[in-house]
């Protein structure tokens, strides 16, 4: 369980895989995951929510494969709109384009009172 911000890692899940016996003996399956940056340590004063975007390395986005047991939960991310919405932003492509995001705690009670009031 993570004990702060600091603790937090927030991933895109790719794709989840059972890799075959010829590689080894893994007890869990493993999850392709990419990255994104760690959160910023103050919200955004006008939403009240963090902000991150995708980690890259070397111009290439941060990506790991992963034991699913190190999933701890899912997240909601916002896009950062901006003054305009995109026009070519859809929910297939949104996650690809835009730059910046907000984590939402605000859609689950459980999320709200960890990062709000228990200072995760």
């Amino acid at each position: 369980m993570a004990k702060s911000f600091q603790d937090l890692c927030i991933a895109q899940v790719r794709v989840v895989f059972d890799l075959p016996s010829a590689y080894g003996t893994f007890p869990e399956p493993l999850a392709y995951v990419e990255w994104f940056k760690p959160l910023r340590t103050l919200p955004d004063p006008e939403h009240g929510m963090y902000k991150t975007s995708r980690s890259s390395r070397q111009h290439r986005r941060n990506a790991s494969v992963i034991p699913v047991s190190q999933i701890a939960r899912s997240c909601h991310l916002l896009p950062v709109f901006g003054r305009e919405i995109d026009a070519q932003w859809t929910t297939n492509n949104v996650l690809e384009e835009s730059k910046e995001f907000y984590v939402n705690h605000y859609l689950r009670h459980l999320d709200f009172v960890l990062m709000r009031y228990l200072g995760l």
